[in-house]
C-alpha cells in the first residue's frame, strides 16, 4: 500500500532569532546600535557611571550611550530617563555584557521613548521586597530590555509576590534575556493593560526556564506562578496586540497548570519551543489570538501539555505537539468547556476556533474536546473546524487521538484530517492504515534552543 507523506511546514523564520548562546546578538532593526554602519545618525556622547546618583545627573540626548561600569552592586534602584528617537536610541548598558551584577532589592525601570537596557545581571536577589525587577514604565515606549539575566538561584524560597518584569506602555521589547529558577510567588513576565492603550508589546528569543512550585497546605500548586502573563481578566476583552516568538520555555512548572496565560486579545504566539514543561499555553481569557508554529516536546516528563482554547475565534496552526503525556486540560490540544454565563473571570464558550495543520506525534491525548472541570462549566464550544492536522500514534493502541465529550457532531468540521493509530472516543472519524512519514524538525527546535537567551 502506498504511504503518506506528510511534510509539516515547520516554520521557524530564520528572521525571529536575532541572537544566541554561543554569538553575539544582532541587534534588533527598531533599535539601531552605534556599531551598525548607516543605522542612523553619528554616534553621540558616551557617560561613564557607576551610581544612580551619577545615572540621574546625566542628561541623554537621543544617540547617546550610558555606561555602567563593571562591579557588584547591591540595592541599588536604576532610573533610567530619556527621549530617544528611532534612528538614534539612548542606551544605558553594562561595560561589557554581563561585567555589571546588581543583588538584593536592586531594581531597573524604563522611563521614556526609544530607550534601550543591555547586558546586565541579577542574582542573589531579596525576595522578600514585593516590586518588579525590571519595569517599562506607564509613559514608556519603543524601549527595549535586551541580553540581560535574572536568575534565583540561591536565593530564599518567599511567598512575597514578585514580578520580575512588569511591562507598561506600548510598543516595548523584552529580547535575548535569560529569566532562571524564580523561587519566590508571582508571574515571572506580565504586560499590563491600562484604559485607551494597545500594549502591541514583544517578547523574543528569551529563555526562561522555572522548575520551583509552590504549594499549599492541601498539596496544590497554587495560582499565579506563570511565566508569562498577557492582560487580567478584567482587561480581557481589550486588544493586547503582543508577539511572543522565538522563546524557550524549559521546565517552566510554576503553578503547573499554565505556562503562559493568555487574558486579553489579538495577540500572537509564534515559533516558541515548550519542553519538558508542566502546563500549557492556555488562552484562558480573551479572543482572537494566534498559536501558529510552536514546538511543544514532553522530554518523557509526565503531565505535560500542549494548547488549552477558551473563548471566540482563536487559530492554532501548524504546530507540533511530541509525545505529550498530560491528559484532561493538560491533554496536547484541549477544547475547553465554556459556561453559558460566564463571568470575565470565567469560562468562555468556545466559538470559531480553526484546528488546521498541526501534528500530534505520539501524544497520549491528541486533541480532546469540551473537557470540563467545573459544574458550571455547561457550554459545548460551537463551530470548531479541524483541518488538515496528522494525529499519529505509533505503537501506542492505548493512545486516544481524538476525545470528544457530549459535543453536537454538527457543531464540528473535521476536514482532511490524517489519523493512524490508537482508537478514537467519543466520535467516529475516518482511520489510515498507512502510516505517515513526518519531517523531522529537530534542526528547527535546535535553532530557537540555540537562538534564546543571553548571549554572554
Amino acid at each position: 500500500m502506498m504511504k503518506y507523506t506528510i511534510l509539516f511546514p515547520c516554520f521557524v523564520a530564520a528572521l525571529i532569532f536575532s541572537g544566541c548562546h554561543e554569538a553575539k546578538s544582532e541587534p534588533a532593526a527598531e533599535f539601531p546600535s552605534e556599531e551598525q554602519p548607516g543605522s542612523g545618525p553619528s554616534v553621540g556622547k558616551e557617560y561613564f557611571v557607576s551610581s544612580a546618583e551619577e545615572l540621574k545627573a546625566v542628561k541623554p540626548q537621543p544617540g547617546d550611550v550610558v555606561v555602567w561600569k563593571n562591579g557588584t552592586y547591591s540595592g541599588v534602584n536604576v532610573k533610567f530617563s530619556g527621549e530617544g528617537t528611532q534612528d538614534a536610541p539612548i542606551v544605558l548598558k553594562a561595560e561589557t555584557p554581563g561585567g555589571v551584577t546588581f543583588t538584593g532589592a536592586s531594581s531597573l525601570s524604563l522611563n521614556g521613548k526609544w530607550l534601550s537596557a543591555e547586558g546586565f545581571c541579577w542574582n542573589g536577589l531579596d525576595t522578600s521586597v514585593r516590586k518588579s525587577i525590571m519595569m517599562f514604565s506607564t509613559t514608556s515606549s519603543h524601549c527595549a530590555f535586551r541580553n540581560c539575566m535574572i536568575d534565583g538561584n540561591g536565593s530564599k524560597v518567599s511567598d512575597v509576590d514578585t514580578k520580575w518584569v512588569s511591562l507598561y506602555g506600548e510598543h516595548n521589547t523584552v529580547e535575548n534575556c535569560s529569566f532562571l529558577n524564580k523561587r519566590n510567588m508571582g508571574c515571572l513576565l506580565v504586560v499590563w493593560f491600562e484604559d485607551g492603550k494597545v500594549p502591541a508589546h514583544t517578547i523574543r528569543n528569551n529563555y526562561f526556564t522555572r522548575p520551583y512550585t509552590h504549594y499549599d497546605e492541601d498539596g496544590k500548586a497554587r495560582n499565579g506562578q506563570e511565566s508569562i502573563r498577557i492582560g487580567t481578566s478584567d482587561y480581557s476583552m481589550q486588544e493586547g496586540g503582543c508577539t511572543v516568538t522565538g522563546n524557550h520555555f524549559y521546565r517552566c512548572n510554576g503553578e503547573r497548570a499554565e505556562i503562559i496565560s493568555n487574558k486579553s486579545c489579538g495577540n500572537l504566539y509564534t515559533g516558541n519551543l515548550f519542553e519538558e514543561s508542566d502546563g500549557t499555553l492556555t488562552l484562558r481569557h480573551g479572543n482572537r489570538c494566534t498559536v501558529k508554529e510552536n514546538y511543544f516536546i514532553s522530554g518523557g516528563k509526565a503531565d505535560v501539555g500542549g494548547v488549552r482554547i477558551i473563548g471566540e475565534d482563536h487559530t492554532v496552526e501548524g504546530n507540533v505537539f511530541m509525545d505529550m503525556t498530560g491528559s484532561g486540560y493538560k491533554s496536547a490540544l484541549c477544547i475547553v468547556r465554556g459556561e453559558s454565563d460566564a463571568a470575565l473571570s470565567g469560562y468562555w464558550t468556545v466559538k470559531n476556533a480553526v484546528v488546521r495543520g498541526n501534528v500530534f506525534e505520539n501524544c497520549r491525548y491528541g486533541i480532546v474536546v469540551n473537557y470540563g472541570g467545573r459544574d458550571s462549566q455547561d457550554s459545548a464550544p460551537e463551530n470548531v473546524v479541524f483541518e488538515d492536522n496528522v494525529i499519529y500514534s505509533r505503537n501506542k493502541s492505548s493512545y486516544t487521538p481524538v476525545y470528544v465529550i457530549d459535543t453536537p457532531e454538527d457543531t464540528m468540521h473535521w476536514l482532511d484530517n490524517v489519523i493512524y493509530g490508537g482508537k478514537c472516543r467519543g466520535i467516529e472519524l475516518p482511520m489510515t492504515e498507512d502510516e505517515p512519514q513526518l519531517e523531522d524538525c529537530s534542526a528547527r527546535m535546535q535553532e530557537i534552543r540555540d537562538n534564546a537567551g543571553k548571549n554572554w
